[in-house]
């Protein structure tokens, strides 16, 4: 079962599942934002408008740093991409997901019913692909996970679905965060090894591995040691504002009484975007964090003291998985939305 532990209260809403933290997923937003078709653009704002926490994110919006209108629409469309982590601090949501021991394995794991489903599903925020580096055998993936799940939400997307605007406005919620999930690689990996063995036989509980990094401590340049999952979670800072992701993600200028705002990380090749199969994002993902994630000197000791080189290859890979995520966002998006 890799990732997912049965023990609800603990698990779900771990820092485990976390990808990006806040500020990367609403860059990502915000930059798939700027890509989409006016047909896609409309329908994805009528859509956000839809999710019950809407009025709440338009209440919260503070004056424009610029002093400038606020644009609400692209305001809310990007917080809305942080809305998946969310629901993990809400009480109705930990309630009913301890009350259905919520796992990849039970009947409601890969379900679809909209805002009615107050179920975290944890496991819906990673696709861990198993390998060890001693030859043994690892472990079969869990049945449902992000994978499964973009794909489901993206077929339900298009109003020719039949789906419910519900329905319809939760998919799009969720699309927008597991987008960005798949593509930070230690969300699409769990390393295997008799080292994590021991750790949870020691806690008498199935063997998980190495929880896509969660189970390894390295100290990066601050000196301040981190697990190896939240230190790649964090290369775009914390739990940052709409403002403060829109401003860390753009070159803002007035062309001739214009404001012009250019994304600070380039665009991404053009035929790596046009890659759509999500399974393909999260193998890229595994193979980029076998080779950087997992890089030396991350496996050599306890705590290992991260290299410049290290630090340099996570940053730059980073970048180049938001800007993928953006534009596949948008590709994604603007097919299943900008059509009659």
């Amino acid at each position: 079962m890799l990732r997912t532990l049965f023990i609800i209260s603990s698990a779900l809403w771990s820092t485990a599942a976390y990808a990006w933290w806040d500020e990367g997923h609403m860059r990502i937003a915000a930059m798939a934002y700027e890509q989409l078709s006016p047909a896609a653009k409309a329908e994805a704002n009528r859509l956000v408008r839809l999710n019950p926490d809407y009025q709440q994110w338009v209440r919260a919006i503070p004056d424009a740093p610029d002093h400038q209108p606020v644009d609400v629409d692209r305001y809310t469309f990007v917080r809305a991409a942080a809305w998946a982590d969310d629901i993990k601090t809400y009480a109705a949501y930990r309630t009913a997901s301890d009350r259905a021991k919520d796992g990849p394995k039970t009947a409601q794991a890969g379900r679809n019913i909209g805002y009615k489903d107050l179920l975290i599903h944890g496991y819906w925020h990673f696709k861990d692909i198993a390998f060890r580096i001693d030859g043994k055998q690892p472990p079969e993936g869990d049945p449902v996970d992000a994978v499964t799940q973009i794909k489901l939400f993206t077929d339900a997307l298009p109003k020719s679905s039949g789906k419910s605007d519900d329905v319809r406005s939760y998919d799009l919620v969720w699309l927008l965060h597991l987008v960005g999930d798949v593509h930070q690689p230690l969300h699409a990996v769990t390393l295997f090894d008799d080292r994590f063995t021991k750790i949870h036989d020691a806690k008498h509980e199935p063997d998980t591995g190495d929880r896509g990094g969660n189970e390894i401590n390295v100290i990066p340049a601050t000196g301040v040691p981190v697990n190896l999952h939240a230190y790649w979670d964090s290369e775009f800072g914390g739990y940052s504002t709409v403002f403060g992701a829109l401003f860390d993600g753009f070159d803002t200028k007035t062309v001739d009484g214009v404001v012009v705002s250019t994304p600070k990380i380039p665009a991404p090749p053009t035929d790596k975007a046009a890659i759509s199969d999500p399974a393909a994002w999260a193998q890229e993902s595994f193979e980029l964090a076998k080779t950087y994630a997992y890089a030396d000197p991350v496996l050599k000791g306890d705590r290992p003291e991260l290299t410049r080189d290290y630090e340099k290859n996570a940053r730059s890979t980073s970048e180049q998985q938001v800007s993928l995520a953006a534009t596949r966002l948008a590709n994604l998006l603007n097919a299943a939305l900008g059509g009659p």
